[in-house]
């Protein structure tokens, strides 16, 4: 048996395992964004075209139109696949957002649809709040099952250079039944900061908090190595993680890689593409 077939088994085996065993979802923050993937995730309080799925919050501070798409497979298991695409859209009094984002390995399938919205409460405080449906396909039917999840955010820009994120997933935390066992989608706490210390160097951090899966922190940085290139890395626990990548930026469009290894998994390579109107 080659080496990623095996690496599949064992996935699907693992996932099928801890759902029958704890009767709640796998729920863990998007890796989506592969400049987001590139600092660890740490960026619950970090301004972006993806915080659609990372803190709605700070769409607030999106003055453009954009179409974002971002494509990883994890530690590298042919056939496995998570893919997104978001769309944000500000209007007079808020900002607007609507995002698709997609796991499959296999024939087992993980989807979830949000539309977003985002709003000025202050010159400094905005806050976000996202409807997300997320349903599974289940191989072992052929039939699908999901619910409703409710997130929200608060962006506090306390000055150009310091920027605080608090943001709550599934606050309902709802709940959806399957044909031997009952998912439920925990509640997931973000809270953290980013801070620029000069024009080229920013730095971001945050701690994450999960009723089944403890506590995890994340770090990252990026830094400008030269105009419209940019370096990042990061670490975070629970489990361990490392992660690097870079992103080019001009004019309108911003091309982003990153590569986040797992200490038993191995690599995966993630990359994103985000077009800008009217910029």
């Amino acid at each position: 048996m080659r080496k990623r077939d095996l690496k599949t088994g064992l996935l699907i085996c693992l996932l099928l395992q801890i759902h029958c065993l704890s009767s709640s979802a796998i729920e863990r923050i998007s890796a989506i964004g592969a400049r987001e993937s590139a600092m660890a995730l740490a960026v619950v309080a970090l301004p972006g075209q993806f915080s659609i799925f990372q803190n709605q919050a700070f769409l607030a501070e999106e003055n453009f139109s954009s179409i974002n798409l971002s494509f990883r497979q994890p530690w590298l298991i042919k056939g496995y696949h998570e893919s997104a695409l978001s769309l944000i859209c500000p209007i007079p009094s808020a900002v607007l957002a609507l995002g698709v984002a997609q796991s499959a390995v296999a024939t087992y399938k993980e989807t979830s649809v949000s539309i977003s919205m985002a709003k000025k409460l202050t010159r400094k405080l905005s806050g976000g709040i996202c409807i997300n449906y997320f349903f599974l396909n289940l191989p072992e039917t052929s039939q699908n099952t999901g619910s409703f999840q409710v997130d929200c955010g608060i962006g506090y820009q306390h000055s150009r250079r310091l920027s605080l994120g608090i943001h709550l997933r599934n606050c309902a935390q709802t709940a959806a039944e399957t044909f031997q066992y009952k998912l439920v989608f925990p509640l997931l706490i973000r809270g953290g900061a980013s801070c620029r210390l000069s024009e080229q160097l920013l730095l971001a951090g945050e701690t994450t908090f999960e009723k089944d899966g403890g506590v995890a922190f994340r770090f990252g940085t990026e830094y400008k190595l030269i105009e419209n290139f940019l370096l990042r890395g990061g670490l975070s626990t629970n489990p361990f993680q490392h992660s690097f990548g870079f992103g080019y930026r001009w004019r309108f469009w911003q091309l982003d890689f990153a590569l986040v290894h797992h200490e038993i998994l191995g690599y995966s390579p993630l990359f994103s593409f985000n077009f800008n109107f009217n910029r």
